[in-house]
């Protein structure tokens, strides 16, 4: 997934946010200020830097090194440096002040939101083993839509 298909995912799940009774904040996001928490692969939406040190550069935190093809041959090649945490403005998010001593600000896309719920409704736990899992396998987008759409129908 990359940003721009988390903002028109976001924009379809919406809409459900109010009919499954989630009350939090709704808004849309600003350049560079709100975070999404999800972990986005898209390799063109990455900062990037020349580095002299390839040597040091760890996999283990998705550091690693780039060659364009225009670059090959050259003398320092260009480093990814972090995987994108901002959505693209004009993502629609949800947010809220949780905590009580202290509290903070929370946030997450409506995707995010939409997700977690669905998901939510499908856990169930076996007290016999300890084991928590989800009794519904979702093989898309358009399965977590259909499973929002079968709940709030069951619902009404």
């Amino acid at each position: 997934m990359n940003l721009r298909t988390l903002k028109k995912l976001s924009k379809r799940a919406e809409p459900y946010l109010p009919k499954i009774g989630d009350t939090r904040a709704q808004f849309l996001a600003e350049k560079g200020e709100n975070y999404h928490g999800l972990i986005i692969r898209d390799m063109t939406r990455l900062e990037r830097c020349c580095s002299v040190h390839t040597d040091v550069i760890n996999k283990q935190t998705h550091v690693a090194t780039i060659s364009p093809k225009c670059r090959v041959g050259t003398r320092y090649p260009y480093v990814k440096l972090s995987l994108p945490c901002h959505p693209l403005k004009g993502t629609p998010m949800v947010g809220g002040v949780s905590g009580y001593y202290e509290p903070e600000w929370d946030e997450e896309t409506a995707w995010g939101a939409l997700v977690n719920w669905v998901y939510g409704q499908f856990f169930a736990y076996n007290p016999n083993t300890d084991e928590a899992y989800c009794s519904r396998k979702f093989s898309g987008v358009a399965a977590i839509f259909r499973a929002a759409d079968e709940l709030l129908s069951e619902a009404n």
